[in-house]
């Protein structure tokens, strides 16, 4: 992989439907001396801001206190202000140091307008790398809440890694059963269960090892082992679907994980036309997708990665990870999946394969 140092601040998005545990999760984090140097940015809903006064261990120039609504959606923009805002303080000083940054959100946001935000506004991407998003989910009430909530669903499809409060106060039974049903929804993210909000900053920020461009990064078991997934043999001229791996899962609004593969390097302009074609065509219910990818006449691989309608910057890999060169894809879905895959992929398959903009 590329040894060149990242010297951005990392920065992860917490999220968790109201009530899951943030402010107490952040309060145990602050304390740990892993974590000096950490500014937080906390949006809430209401008009008048509370959470940061209760965000005890911050200093009051390190949070910046996002109110009225909701950064997904009302307060769109704010986002960057308050990040910038940070950077300016460490630079003229103002603050002890900045190498790292949390944003708390609300627990009524979706993560992918607030991922957009991040990725797609230049003044942040030359200061600030996203590291992770993380949910919290609440072991009393995720049961009901993800049935009924659309957002949950969204948070935690959207996740680099789960956390599950409340552990306490609920059986090993059924707690064991909760990670089962979060693991049919997510596959690729990491599940850890902090007691009392006793998190380690390493399940938060990972020094890399989530980011694709870093030296640190690792793929994810459930992308490079093909058994794991349990696919079936590739048809060379085109892309199979296969069923979940996993079971038939929690039936939580219809949610679908599936993987696909592609034994022949694929044009560029017809892989990320297809992608562009499913993301506008899937919407929301596109919850994440993420993969390895052959691109037609370049030696090394690229990474994707996406949440909603949000497609990180594609990353190369200085190397194939192994000797499998084939494309190899998994989606999370909901309500729609394999039969819509299919049906644009065969349609992929018999377009010409040549790049209509350089027709003359």
């Amino acid at each position: 992989m590329s040894t060149t140092a990242d010297t951005r601040i990392p920065m992860v998005l917490l999220t968790g439907f109201l009530g899951a545990g943030k402010t107490t999760l952040l309060n145990f984090l602050l304390r740990h001396p892993a974590m000096s140097g950490t500014a937080v940015v906390i949006n809430e809903y209401g008009e008048v801001g509370l959470d940061h006064h209760l965000v005890e261990q911050a200093e009051p120039d390190e949070v910046e206190l996002i109110e009225g609504g909701c950064m997904c959606c009302t307060t769109r923009g704010r986002l960057a202000e308050s990040l910038m805002s940070l950077f300016t303080k460490a630079q003229r000083k103002q603050i002890p140091s900045l190498k790292r940054i949390i944003i708390e959100t609300t627990g009524l946001a979706e993560p992918g307008p607030i991922l957009n935000q991040l990725l797609n506004a230049p003044q942040l991407h030359e200061r600030f790398v996203l590291d992770s998003v993380v949910t919290l989910v609440d072991a009393v009430n995720a049961a009901s809440t993800v049935e009924q909530i659309d957002i949950a669903q969204k948070q935690i499809a959207g996740a680099d890694a789960l956390l599950i409060t409340k552990s306490d106060l609920v059986t090993p039974e059924a707690l064991d059963l909760l990670k089962a049903k979060l693991l049919a929804m997510n596959p690729d993210a990491d599940i850890q269960v902090p007691t009392k909000g006793a998190a380690q900053p390493g399940w938060l920020f990972t020094d890399g090892r989530r980011r694709a461009g870093s030296a640190g990064y690792g793929l994810s078991p459930l992308i490079l082992k093909a058994d794991s997934l349990r696919l079936a043999p590739a048809d060379p001229n085109l892309m199979t679907a296969d069923a979940d791996p996993w079971g038939s899962g929690p039936e939580w609004d219809e949610i679908q994980t599936f993987s696909l593969i592609v034994d022949a390097p694929l044009p560029a302009w017809k892989f990320y036309g297809w992608l562009d074609f499913l993301r506008s065509l899937a919407g929301n219910d596109l919850l994440r997708f993420k993969g390895i990818v052959n691109i037609e006449g370049q030696e090394k691989p690229r990474v994707i990665h996406g949440v909603q309608t949000v497609l990180h910057p594609p990353e190369e890999l200085d190397r194939w990870p192994d000797e499998d060169r084939r494309t190899r894809l998994v989606f999370i879905t909901r309500g729609w999946g394999q039969e819509t895959v299919r049906n644009t992929l065969a349609y992929l398959k018999d377009t010409p394969n040549h790049d209509p903009m350089l027709d003359p």
